[in-house]
C-alpha cells in the first residue's frame, strides 16, 4: 500500500509537467496524427462507448469526444483529473472524468465498445489482474487498444542506457526539451525499478497474456516514429521504440 500511495503522489506531482506536453500536443501537429492514428485503429465506426484508462490531463479523451464519441476517463491522480477537467472545458467538449482511488475501484461489466490507454500500462502494479478487469469491462467484440513502449528499458538494460542517454544529449542539440529530472526521471525510475513490466519484452509480453485470457485478432504496430514525434523526439526515442497492441473480445 505504501508503495501505491508514493506512485500517487509522483503523479500529482508530475500533473503540471505532463499538462505542459498536452498543451503542446493539442495545439500542435500530434493532435492530427493521433486522430489518424486512433480512427486508423477503431474497428467499428459511429458513435462509440470509449473508456480511457489512466487519462492524464485529458489528451486522448478530449480528441476522442471531438471524434463524436462518448468519452469516460479514468485517473487515479486528483490532480491529473482536475487538469483534465480544466482543459476539456477549455477545448467545449463533454467527457465524464472520474478519479478512482485503489480504496474504491472501478467496475463497469461488459459496458464499453472500446477501452483505451496511452503511456500507462508501463505503470501497472499487476498488470495480468489489469488485462483481467479491462476485459471483463468490455462488450462482446469489444475493442482494447494499448499505446505504450519500453520506456524503462534502461533500468534492465545497461547497454541500452548508454544508447540511450547518448541519444538524449544528442536530441537536446535538436531542442528536445530539458526538464525537472528529479521530479519526472528520479523518483520515476525509483518506482519503476518495483514495476513488473520494466523487465518485460513489450509487446510480445502483453500478446501472450492477453491471448491467454481470451482476447483474439491481436495484433501489434511498431511505426509510430515519424508520426507522432518531432526531429529531436525521433532522436531521443530511436531505441525505445513505440508500438500499439489491438485486442479483441
Amino acid at each position: 500500500m505504501e508503495e501505491i500511495k508514493r506512485h500517487q503522489k509522483y503523479w500529482d506531482n508530475s500533473a503540471e509537467i505532463y499538462d505542459d506536453i498536452i498543451q503542446e500536443e493539442l495545439s500542435g501537429f500530434k493532435k492530427e496524427a493521433w486522430r489518424r492514428i486512433l480512427e486508423e485503429h477503431l474497428s467499428k465506426k459511429g458513435p462509440l462507448k470509449i473508456l480511457e484508462i489512466g487519462t492524464g490531463p485529458g489528451f486522448f479523451a478530449i480528441l476522442l469526444s471531438q471524434m463524436g464519441h462518448e468519452v469516460t476517463a479514468l485517473d487515479f491522480s486528483e490532480y491529473m483529473i482536475k487538469t483534465a477537467k480544466k482543459n476539456a472545458l477549455h477545448s467545449g467538449v463533454s467527457v465524464n472524468f472520474i478519479h478512482v482511488s485503489h480504496a474504491s475501484p472501478f467496475d463497469n461489466i461488459e459496458s464499453y465498445d472500446v477501452i483505451v490507454s496511452r503511456n500507462v500500462t508501463w505503470t501497472l502494479h499487476y498488470p495480468e489482474r489489469t488485462y483481467t478487469e479491462w476485459y471483463n469491462w468490455l462488450k462482446k467484440d469489444g475493442q482494447l487498444l494499448i499505446f505504450d513502449a519500453n520506456w524503462n528499458i534502461t533500468l534492465a538494460k545497461k547497454m541500452h542506457a548508454k544508447v540511450y542517454q547518448n541519444d538524449i544529449e544528442k536530441a537536446k542539440q535538436l531542442g528536445f526539451p530539458v526538464y525537472d529530472e528529479k521530479i519526472l526521471f528520479g523518483e520515476g525510475d525509483e518506482i519503476a525499478k518495483n514495476l513488473p513490466l520494466t523487465f518485460a519484452m513489450r509487446p510480445e509480453w502483453d500478446k501472450a497474456v492477453l491471448f491467454q485470457l481470451g482476447f483474439r485478432d491481436i495484433q501489434t504496430r511498431q511505426d509510430f516514429h515519424e508520426l507522432i514525434y518531432t526531429k529531436a523526439e525521433q532522436v531521443a526515442y530511436a531505441s525505445i521504440p513505440f508500438f500499439s497492441i489491438i485486442a479483441v473480445k
